[in-house]
This record gives C-alpha cells, sequence and structure tokens, in this order.
C-alpha cells in the first residue's frame, strides 16, 4: 500500500483530555509487600536451578565455598557469584573461619519469606492452615 500524501488529523468535536489511570488492583499496602526490594531479591535468588541446589546442599549443614564448588560442575567464581545473590536475598549468611568462609541457610529468612508472600493470597492461607 503506497502512502498517498501528508497524514492529518481529524477534528473531533470531543475535547482532548488526560487517559485515566487505571485504579490500582491492591490496596497500597499489599502494593507495598509485593514491590518490596526484599520479595524481589528473593524471587530472583530462587529463580536460578544452580542456587535452589545451593540451598538444599546448605540445608543439611554449613559448607565452605571449596566444598560447596566440589558438589558442582561450575568454576570457583561462579558459586561465589551465585552464593553473593543468595546472600544479598538473606538467604545465607557467611562466617570467616580462618582462611575460609563458611555459608549455611538462613531458614529463617527463608520461612519468613514464603509465609509473606503466600500469606498474602487468602487462599493459599486457608490451604496453609489445613496443613
Amino acid at each position: 500500500m503506497k502512502h498517498r500524501g501528508p497524514i492529518t488529523a481529524v477534528p473531533s468535536s470531543r475535547p482532548v483530555t488526560a487517559p485515566r489511570r487505571a485504579e490500582p488492583l491492591l490496596p497500597p499496602s499489599v502494593a507495598l509487600a509485593t514491590g518490596s526490594r526484599e520479595l524481589n531479591k528473593f524471587f530472583k535468588a530462587l529463580s536460578d536451578e544452580t542456587r535452589r541446589n545451593i540451598l538444599r546442599l546448605l540445608e543439611r549443614r554449613s559448607f565452605t565455598v571449596g566444598e560447596i564448588v566440589a558438589n558442582f560442575d561450575l568454576s570457583q567464581p561462579t558459586i561465589s557469584r551465585h552464593l553473593s545473590v543468595l546472600k544479598e536475598a538473606l538467604l545465607v549468611e557467611d562466617q570467616r573461619q580462618g582462611q575460609h568462609v563458611v555459608y549455611r541457610l538462613a531458614d529463617e529468612t527463608l520461612a519468613r519469606s514464603v509465609n509473606r508472600f503466600f500469606g498474602e493470597f487468602e487462599q493459599c492461607q486457608r490451604i496453609l492452615r489445613r496443613l
């Protein structure tokens, strides 16, 4: 289809008004909780299979970085980056012991984050109470 000249606006009898803002679907308190940085970091940390596997490993006991690396077919810098994401999401804690850094699961934070997210859904709350 060929363009046949300049495009001109057709005059309208309706006045031009700003578009209406959509009403928020969630009350502000819930919207703030679901949009919080902490919850976003939590889900980002859990979005990667390697990080979930690291959490499963740390559920058994504390491990040094070297011990964690030995359980994966990944380099030490790659595992360290994954641990950084998990630490930023407050899902693991680290402690220096001599020359080694030992990581452990921050299980209370994990439980609180899961509870906080699913607690926002009434249906989930009912189901969780029955379990």
